[in-house]
This record gives C-alpha cells, structure tokens and sequence, in this order.
C-alpha cells in the first residue's frame, strides 16, 4: 500500500518507510530532510523516526518513521502545511514509500 492510497484504519501503531535516491549532494539532502523532520516532530502521533543512508552508495537514503497510529500519519501529510516540504523532497530526490502496521517489535541494548 502507498502512503497516499487508502486502506485499513488501525488504532496501533503505523510505521511509515521511504527509500530517496538523490539528484543532489547528501548535505543537502540532509538539511532540506531536517526541516521536514522538524515539521513532523510537532505533529500530534508522532513517535519518532530514524533516516539511514546506504554504506556503499551515499545517495542512497531510508527514512523509517514511527506514528501511534495510521490515522495521524495521513492527519499530518494531509496538512496543506506539508505540501512544500514534500515538494522540496521531491525537487532533490526521487523516493518510493510504504506505511506498515506494526506487527511485533524489541529495542535491546548492545551486548
């Protein structure tokens, strides 16, 4: 399911995937994701996220977000607010997205 098609509604929590591949230096990239991020940090659902770049191809980038629910994810990219953020993504990267329900789910500590 893309993160813009609809589908089930769940009162768990949603995990939000999109993979970039850059047309632009990965500073860039970073700063212009970091405000976006800065966006979604304020928006009520939000539990936090992770952006990760490839080891062996640096325009090559993952963002894994965590929200308490599908409902908020779509609440927050619905936002005519968010509109020039996801343009300014989209002016530097091309990306593929998916949201997913969480199913099962451990943090440990290093050994």
């Amino acid at each position: 399911m893309s993160a813009d098609q609809p589908g089930p509604a769940s009162g768990g929590p949603a995990t939000f995937v999109n993979s970039f591949t850059l047309r632009t230096s990965p500073e860039e990239f970073e700063d212009v994701f970091a405000h976006t991020a800065r966006f979604m940090e304020r928006q009520p659902g939000f539990l936090g996220y992770t952006l990760v770049r490839h080891l062996e191809k640096p325009h090559s980038y993952v963002n894994i977000a965590r929200w308490s629910d599908v409902a908020a994810f779509r609440a927050a990219v619905g936002q005519t607010d968010f509109r020039p953020h996801a343009e300014a993504l989209r002016a530097i990267s091309t990306s593929s997205s998916n949201l997913y329900l969480e199913r099962h789910s451990a943090i440990g500590e290093a050994r």
